[in-house]
């Protein structure tokens, strides 16, 4: 069998498209509803975080390092180990915060304070890619980046906005790598490394 020469102008095309850096391996821009069905492929995971919170009042700022859980549909815990062990764990419409070393645990229904449940949606609804719940409590913005994306959540109603104004969350596909909320008691930052599946 004889191959046929390329024309002129189709080897032109090729040597260009050769020529450009990064052209075959090109990838389309993350969007906000293919992050979110990324998120939401994923069931279940666990992550360790370091928390940072910068207080208006004090010099220096708090750090503690802990891990999180999620579970579908509606499951998420932060437990903190240190410098205080602190369980808060969020299931369905309760929240529970718990302190092993004082023997203390108290339950609430997310509805009872409503200024709390938009942050916590600003995480679970998030982690679950639950869009929905999203734009129900915030207005999103939402912004493709080299490495990943990054997403403005704020907050729809004006009275939880008083007391949370922002949240910054940023990712890498279907996995969050941080979270910063800032709010009138300072603002919060969380990074978060996502555990290989089965540790």
């Amino acid at each position: 069998m004889t191959l046929r020469p390329c024309s002129r102008r189709a080897a032109l095309r090729l040597a260009a498209l050769l020529a450009w850096p990064g052209a075959a391996q090109a990838q389309p821009a993350p969007t906000l509803q293919a992050v979110m069905a990324a998120l939401a492929a994923r069931r279940s995971g666990q992550a360790d975080f370091i928390e940072t919170k910068q207080i208006p009042e004090l010099d220096a700022p708090l750090g503690s390092t802990g891990t999180l859980a999620w579970q579908a549909p509606d499951r998420l815990e932060k437990h903190t180990l240190a410098p205080v062990e602190e369980i808060l764990r969020v299931e369905g419409d309760r929240l529970t915060l718990a302190r092993p070393a004082q023997n203390l645990e108290r339950s609430m229904g997310l509805d009872d304070v409503p200024e709390i449940r938009p942050l916590v949606e600003s995480i679970r609804a998030t982690l679950a890619g639950d869009l929905a719940t999203l734009q129900r409590h915030f207005e999103i913005e939402f912004r493709p980046e080299a490495a990943g994306w990054r997403m403005w959540l704020r907050p729809r109603s004006l009275r939880v906005r008083a007391a949370l104004q922002s949240v910054e969350v940023t990712g890498l596909g279907g996995e969050l790598t941080s979270l910063v909320t800032r709010g009138n008691e300072g603002t919060t930052r969380l990074l978060i490394t996502p555990r290989p599946a089965g540790r």
